[in-house]
């Protein structure tokens, strides 16, 4: 049985009983353009196992066929876009009724998600009836300038998530929450949050899982507090943002706490 770190009692989840594993990326598979050392192996026992594999993560800046190849080629881990749910799918997913076009702080992924789904996105903030912002590798003063400008004179703004860091191998990053933060201040205005742990992506869970899954995320207030809301089971791994499970507050506590998601296939009784 691998270390645990938790105040909670292992013996009250059946680990045998799982049929998926639902999982995060960054911080759990991959660290920035690094493999977690031993996940892809963890990964292919699990599937080998007959346990489905999925991941769900609040990283917009790719599309579900870019984050398959990036799982892919980082630890070796064969899966498909079918297979992945992304904060710019759940987001697309919930304004495609009512957004006319979407102005986007944000990366070409997250741009392609929406037209994918038959969302108009411009590039004059005028023009926008809508804002989403996500997280932008390649950030500009003028694109946070057209977000807040957009939503100053009426447009709906919409967030993918509200991370605020976005862990690397060197450590923290600026995650999307920074941006939508400083949009939020800017206009006094608070978005709608589309990504984990939030209804938006909630309501696309029950069809991708089987009826037993567990939760593996590194970040408590999105990736355990989605498995709590779908009452699954929750497993926190300290590849990610979180060295301490001692400092998570008690509302975010999961079932237990792995150094590594390596350790999954030892949990799970494989």
């Amino acid at each position: 049985m691998p270390a645990l770190a938790t105040e909670l009692d292992v013996a009250m989840v059946d680990w045998s009983a799982i049929d998926t594993l639902v999982c995060d990326i960054d911080g759990v598979v991959v660290l920035g353009r690094d493999p977690i050392p031993g996940v892809g192996e963890a990964l292919t026992e699990i599937e080998h196992s007959g346990i489905a594999v999925r991941f769900v993560t609040n990283n917009s800046t790719k599309t579900r066929a870019t984050v398959a190849e990036r799982i892919y080629q980082t630890v070796g881990f064969e899966t498909t876009e079918a297979s992945i749910i992304t904060s710019g799918l759940a987001t697309a997913k919930f304004i495609a009724d009512t957004a006319q076009a979407v102005y986007v702080l944000g990366s070409e992924g997250l741009r392609t998600t929406l037209r994918q789904t038959g969302i108009a996105v411009t590039g004059d903030w005028r023009a926008a009836d809508s804002v989403v912002v996500g997280l932008d590798f390649k950030l500009t003063f003028q694109a946070l300038a057209d977000a807040a400008l957009a939503i100053q004179h009426g447009a709906t703004f919409y967030a993918t998530n509200a991370d605020v860091s976005y862990p690397t191998p060197y450590g923290l990053y600026p995650g999307a929450g920074s941006l939508v933060a400083a949009v939020a201040a800017t206009t006094g205005v608070d978005p709608m949050v589309c990504g984990k742990p939030f209804q938006p992506m909630q309501r696309l869970l029950p069809d991708f899982v089987g009826r037993h899954a567990v939760m593996v995320g590194d970040r408590p207030e999105t990736d355990i507090a989605l498995g709590k809301e779908m009452g699954w089971p929750t497993c926190l791994v300290l590849t990610g943002v979180v060295a301490d499970a001692n400092t998570v507050p008690s509302r975010y506590r999961a079932d237990i706490v792995l150094e590594s998601l390596a350790e999954m296939p030892t949990l799970l009784g494989l």
